[in-house]
């Protein structure tokens, strides 16, 4: 990777990391952001994903189906000879549920029924604070990795495809449905996004930088 791009990589992983604690501060000390009853009474209102498509998704990107999906996809790795990769996802997956819990105590956000009241029709369970959305963030981890390997390995095109096809539809999914569901407002949905990606974004660069060249 050449100095130039791993520079901009850099600075956009600051400028993300500068938007989260920023999001996670106004999260802190607002149990809403701007907008966040509107987009969620709106959303709420809409066919799709509904419940059946929408549990599912909830139900894959979990932290804990997250940690053990990393996990195998790790032991993977190695035995296929890209060990630097294995150790590097092994780490971020360390790091994944502390940071997680982290923010999640910190903030201490309410959930949106537990902070309004018949704004939000609850639609499925959870046991944590409400910010940021532990499925995104997880599922942004995982299968942003995932993603991301569909275009590093030398996979064959159709595996390439699916294997792309299905990471970037559950991370287009893991969103809307979490609203949907009435379980996080847009807010909480926009930190697991952005805390996903500041905990991926340095795992793919050292991959690419320290990994098996392809």
């Amino acid at each position: 990777m050449s100095t130039r791009l791993t520079a901009s990589a850099a600075l956009l992983w600051l400028v993300l990391l500068s938007l989260s604690i920023t999001l996670s501060v106004l999260a802190a000390f607002h149990d809403t952001l701007p907008a966040d009853t509107r987009i969620a009474s709106w959303g709420q209102g809409l066919a799709f994903p509904g419940q059946t498509l929408a549990d599912a998704v909830r139900s894959v990107t979990s932290t804990q189906l997250i940690l053990a999906g990393g996990g195998a996809l790790a032991i993977l790795l190695w035995l296929r000879g890209f060990r630097r990769e294995a150790l590097i996802l092994a780490a971020g997956l360390i790091i994944l549920p502390l940071l997680q819990l982290g923010i999640k105590e910190m903030v201490d956000r309410p959930r949106p029924t537990e902070a309004t009241e018949g704004i939000v029709e609850l639609r499925s369970s959870f046991n944590s604070p409400s910010f940021p959305s532990g499925h995104v963030m997880s599922s942004v981890y995982y299968f942003g990795f995932l993603a991301y390997l569909a275009v590093a390995l030398p996979l064959a095109t159709p595996a390439r495809a699916i294997l792309a096809t299905l990471s970037w539809a559950l991370l287009a999914l893991t969103g809307p449905a979490n609203v949907w569901l009435g379980v996080h407002w847009p807010s909480d949905v926009l930190g697991g996004y952005a805390w996903g990606i500041v905990l991926l974004l340095p795992v793919i660069l050292a991959c690419q930088r320290f990994g098996r060249h392809l």
